[in-house]
């Protein structure tokens, strides 16, 4: 008997070395690995010109932070998708990312509908996706979203109109998408808390619409002293192109993404004739801000830095680099306060992280998980085809 319950210890405490030995090498050769972070941006198709910056600046970073020894002492390794700017190459990609690659967060999109139709897929597999494009959404457990959202840009661009610039009497044309319709509701419900002001006429157009002309019309006659164009991409530059042709002549404030490349090439003269302010981010004028500046000299400087050293010195910071980097940073430190790269551990961080980014300051809490309560924006003017910054 105390021969056979010998053996019968021996056997175990074999087990249990062999045991042992197995989980310190799974934990080492699992520490050892990259951290795995999935990406969908559209490279290639009609958002080409906002994706493919958006992945130049994400892996920027990567480099950067993989040159400095990683994060948790582990290298970072992005799984980049093209959707090509369709939601259901969009749903493709992150399914693929999150099932096959087994990424531990997702960041994307370029597109608002891409991002739109990925948060289901990042819902029901429990995976934190941080969103840096424009996507318009209630709360959701595992969504977390950059910037300040559509509908607090949208009564932060009011409430500034009004306040820094003195509109009273106010023109509106939005469009039909979800960008535009929110703001109109946003609009119509924020405009109470401005007894100063108020809306003497508001019109829409469809995002495709080639002539603006039976709208400015009315526009003009409503004798506003201030036209807001809430569209973009080339309604707005018809709508630029026909505020022109009618002779008109109120002042004219423009949303969020009007001021891209596209329209300035095509209807930048008639901006610059008729003063035209933009509502952007800073960045696109970061460089051209006091030296002293925090926005300048916190982000901007140290983030070309990184950019030329990757892809040469002649490489300047664009505002769609800017939002590859948010991403990217807010789910480094979210691995920091999480301390792995456990999905749901990186979910509760995203709830505890601080970080003042080019987008604007993020602070999701477990309530709220749209970043900011106002984006970095402010108002732009064009002088000689470039943006700068407007002082009034």
């Amino acid at each position: 008997m105390k021969r056979s319950s010998a053996v019968v210890a021996k056997v175990v405490f074999f087990v249990f070395a062999i045991s042992c030995f197995v989980a310190v090498h799974g934990i080492q050769a699992r520490a050892s690995e990259p951290i795995r972070i999935g990406v969908v941006f559209s490279v290639t198709g009609p958002g080409g010109f906002v994706g493919t910056p958006q992945r130049d600046g994400l892996m920027a970073i990567v480099d950067d932070v993989n040159k400095r020894g990683g994060v948790l002492g582990r290298q970072i390794e992005a799984f980049i998708e093209d959707d090509k700017g369709s939601p259901t190459n969009a749903v493709v990609a992150a399914t693929k990312l999150i099932k096959d690659k087994k990424v531990s967060v997702v960041i994307g999109p370029s597109m608002i509908d891409s991002g739109m139709a990925m948060i289901p897929i990042c819902e029901q597999e429990q995976t934190p996706f941080i969103v840096t494009g424009p996507v318009v959404s209630p709360f959701k457990k595992w969504v977390f979203i950059l910037g300040s959202g559509d509908a607090r840009d949208a009564a932060n661009f009011l409430k500034r109109s009004i306040e820094q610039l003195g509109a009273r009497r106010i023109a509106v044309l939005y469009d039909t998408s979800a960008y535009g319709s929110t703001a109109s509701k946003v609009f119509n419900g924020e405009i109470g808390k401005h007894p100063e002001a108020s809306f003497v006429i508001q019109e829409r157009c469809e995002t495709t619409d080639t002539n603006m002309i039976p709208q400015l019309t009315k526009i003009k006659a409503a004798n506003a002293d201030t036209f807001i164009i809430y569209t973009s991409g080339n309604a707005a530059t018809v709508t630029a192109k026909n505020f022109s042709q009618l002779g008109m002549s109120m002042r004219v404030l423009c949303a969020g993404g009007v001021a891209v490349p596209e329209f300035i090439k095509n209807a930048g003269p008639i901006a610059e004739e008729h003063k035209f302010l933009f509502w952007e981010l800073k960045a696109p004028v970061a460089g051209k801000l006091s030296p002293d500046d925090p926005y300048r000299k916190n982000l901007y400087e140290p983030f070309k830095k990184i950019m030329q050293a990757k892809y040469g010195p002649s490489r300047d910071v664009i505002l769609f680099h800017t939002l590859g980097h948010d991403g990217i940073q807010v789910a480094i430190e979210a691995l920091k306060i999480a301390g792995s790269d456990d999905r749901a551990a990186i979910r509760d961080a995203l709830e505890k992280v601080r970080w003042e980014g080019f987008i604007g300051p993020y602070a999701c809490t477990p309530t709220d998980h749209i970043g900011s309560l106002a984006a970095a924006r402010t108002f732009l003017i064009l002088k000689n085809s470039e943006l700068w910054p407007y002082e009034k």
